[in-house]
């Protein structure tokens, strides 16, 4: 089997400083995650990417202990990411109606479901402890890709990759009466333009 002990040690690494710079980034501005001015939408942002940034910090730690049990730590994080993320799924979903929402959330909080419950089916069904540990760190990598990239849209920052460019296409949609959508009005012409 090979070793994966200098990976999920670097990885351990990384993923507690990430999360200890998310406390930092969410102790900049906090108004947008509690008090009168919070937002749903944010909390759920900040929550995925803990959620995910802490799962890749256990899933490391599992992986450098002796014999670790990465079968046991892929269900047990992946169940306990999978109900927090269709808790606020749940939540978002009441409160579409009161809260105004990005059209993308239900989108990207879907991805987010399918890769926890995808670690908790690997969990289970794979046995020998090189296929878990190769699971694991496709896991790593998919949970650090989560964490970054929503702690990156905490900040209000956008990557301009491919997966922006269609998160803004989806946001700049506009519903019609009869629930079709409709491209964005072409901007005006500007001064002494036709």
């Amino acid at each position: 089997m090979t070793s994966y002990t200098q990976f999920f040690s670097g990885t351990a690494t990384v993923a507690g400083a990430l999360v200890g710079l998310l406390f930092v980034a969410l102790s900049v501005a906090p108004e947008r995650l509690r008090g009168s001015h919070a937002s749903l939408e944010h909390q759920a942002v900040a929550s995925t990417a803990f959620t995910a940034l802490v799962d890749a910090l256990f899933v490391s730690l599992i992986g450098l202990e002796p014999g670790g049990a990465l079968d046991y730590g892929a269900v047990i994080l992946g169940a306990l990411g999978l109900t927090s993320s269709c808790g606020l799924a749940i939540r978002l979903w009441r409160s579409r109606a009161g809260e105004d929402l990005s059209r993308r959330w239900p989108y990207l909080l879907g991805f987010i479901v399918l890769v926890y419950a995808a670690q908790v089916v690997t969990g289970f069904i794979l046995r020998t402890p090189s296929s878990q540990a190769s699971a694991t760190v496709t896991f790593v990598y998919i949970l650090f890709s989560v964490g970054i990239a929503r702690s990156w849209e905490l900040l209000g920052l956008h990557g301009g990759g491919p997966l922006d460019l269609l998160a803004q296409r989806l946001a700049s949609r506009q519903p019609l009466s009869g629930g079709s959508a409709v491209p964005p009005a072409p901007p005006e012409p500007g001064p002494g333009g036709e």
